[in-house]
């Protein structure tokens, strides 16, 4: 007689494969995002994740049968490659377009924010970083509107919103304190509450530091999120420029992520006009469908659009395991198994980086192990005597 177990070699392979590829996925994920298009590095992300645990899969089932027969179908699994590639590319550029294809606009102002803590001694000593604002207006019509802020430990307004026109305000920054980027959202917050601020419709706001914030760490990340979110709702995009090779990298894309907006590095001074003009951009929003998720009227249905993408990337991976594991025996568990954990990494991608306020890093680690997961039936052959009182096996 024979009875099913599901392999446990299978089990355990295919969920360390997925975490090793989510830790190694990370940090290539960080540098793409930051060097090429969000549909270039979403296509190559699930290739790499496609193309490892294809193998990992492929050597596990390999080792717990390694008689059996048959061979993989070549055919098969290169159909299912190259509709990883274009299905991961479409899915990438259609998540995009449909948060952002509709409404690029101009901006009718900008809200300089601009960081003053005690490392600008170092990184821009001169105050380049207020001539960079002056060069960005000065092809602007007088009746462009224009507000600056600058913050350290606290903030304070330097000049209110108003037409170019009504002069520029005199600056006298001094440089000093930590980098209080919670500090500054607020202070914006409630000045736009008591209508100390006045912001017309669809204001881009361009954030400039060079460090670490100093109020943020991992328990304050939601509520971080929480007022990024109260500024996507105000119709403010929050675009970030980020100064030398200490900035905190991880939050200026969080604000631009969140709001809309798009995240621009400089290494120094001499780079800051470019920087702070492809801030200031109208068309340089873009949609990630592994990062966070601006908010907006079509909320729900980018969330609901983020983890049917998901899933489907996801059966793609889960058929290459079928392909593969055809001569392991039961392919079904194989397949369902799969589907299963794609469904559940797309829920928890979404709600995790969206509704729950989790580190984005730990979410794509996660989707990663859920993707991998897999569970192979496989027939165990148990010792029987027949009718003769002969031993079978």
């Amino acid at each position: 007689m024979s009875r099913k177990r599901f392999s446990m070699k299978m089990l355990a392979g295919s969920i360390f494969a997925g975490a090793v590829y989510g830790i190694a996925g990370e940090t290539a994920y960080r540098y793409m995002k930051q060097h090429i298009s969000p549909i270039a590095g979403t296509t190559l992300y699930f290739t790499g994740m496609y193309l490892f645990l294809g193998i990992v899969v492929y050597l596990v089932g390999r080792m717990g049968q390694s008689k059996a027969d048959g061979r993989v179908n070549k055919k098969q699994w290169a159909a299912a490659f190259a509709l990883i590639v274009l299905f991961s590319a479409l899915s990438a550029w259609f998540y995009n377009w449909i948060g952002t294809g509709w409404h690029r606009q101009e901006f009718p102002a900008y809200l300089f924010v601009i960081d003053n803590s005690g490392s600008m001694n170092e990184t821009d000593p001169d105050g380049m970083r207020y001539e960079a604002i002056d060069k960005l207006l000065e092809h602007k019509e007088p009746e462009f509107c224009y507000g600056i802020y600058y913050f350290a430990d606290t903030a304070k307004i330097a000049r209110n919103m108003a037409p170019i026109r009504e002069g520029n305000a005199k600056l006298e920054p001094e440089n000093g304190g930590g980098t209080a980027v919670i500090g500054v959202l607020d202070t914006i917050l409630q000045d736009l509450e008591s209508e100390r601020l006045k912001l017309p419709d669809r204001c881009r706001m361009i954030l400039l530091s060079d460090g670490y914030a100093t109020d943020v760490d991992a328990a304050s990340r939601y509520d971080c999120i929480r007022r990024l979110e109260q500024f996507a709702d105000k119709g403010i995009s929050i675009s970030t420029v980020g100064m030398a090779g200490d900035v905190d990298t991880e939050l200026l894309m969080l604000a631009a992520d969140k709001t809309g907006g798009t995240y621009v590095s400089v290494q120094d001074v001499e780079q800051l006009e470019a920087g702070m003009r492809m801030a200031a951009q109208s068309d340089a929003e873009h949609r990630d469908l592994l990062g966070y998720r601006s908010e907006g009227g079509a909320d729900w249905l980018l969330a609901g659009l983020r983890i049917v993408l998901i899933v489907g990337l996801g059966i793609l991976i889960a058929v290459e395991k079928t392909v593969l594991c055809e001569r392991f025996l039961n392919t079904n568990s194989v397949l369902l198994s799969s589907a299963a954990g794609s469904a559940l990494g797309g829920i928890c991608l979404e709600l995790g980086m969206n509704t729950l306020g989790l580190h984005p890093g730990l979410m794509r680690v996660l989707l990663c192990v859920l993707l991998g997961f897999t569970l192979l039936r496989e027939d165990e052959v148990g010792v029987g005597v027949d009718v003769d009182g002969r031993m079978m096996g």
